[in-house]
């Protein structure tokens, strides 16, 4: 089964694909966020070309396990993928993408060096909780 992570943002929306038989995630690509329905519109495209089965969206929780106001815009977000899309879409706690994602900076020599390489916040952080998902999949 092929799985898409989404780390929804305001302005990027950082997308990682994985397989459950690989058990496997990687980056796939940043969207500029022009608005919800185009943006609904180019995760179709991209459900179609990876022939994705299953979505994961993150869900910013803080760090003591409370929703914010972030929790239920991707809440919100969600649902309306799950209305819109053909396949099932679940949320995935990310609280702790941000911290492994400053830790990789840091190991790399900085942002000047992450920058450097191409990477990006986004789709890292989509690539860290898709990778928890598929490895908690491995064991149910």
């Amino acid at each position: 089964m092929n799985v898409l992570g989404i780390d929804h943002g305001s302005k990027r929306v950082g997308l990682a694909i994985g397989s459950t038989d690989a058990g496997v995630a990687a980056p796939l690509k940043l969207l500029d966020h022009h608005g919800e329905a185009a943006l609904i519109e180019d995760i179709k495209a991209v459900i179609v070309s990876e022939r994705v089965d299953h979505v994961v969206v993150g869900l910013p929780i803080s760090k003591d396990g409370r929703s914010t106001e972030q929790t239920e815009i991707a809440r919100a977000f969600a649902a309306k993928l799950e209305e819109a899309l053909d396949v099932p879409v679940v949320l995935e706690d990310e609280r702790l993408s941000s911290r492994e994602i400053e830790a990789h900076m840091e190991a790399m020599g900085g942002k000047k060096a992450w920058k450097a390489s191409g990477l990006d916040r986004d789709t890292a952080a989509a690539t860290l909780f898709l990778q928890s998902f598929l490895d908690r999949m491995k064991t149910e």
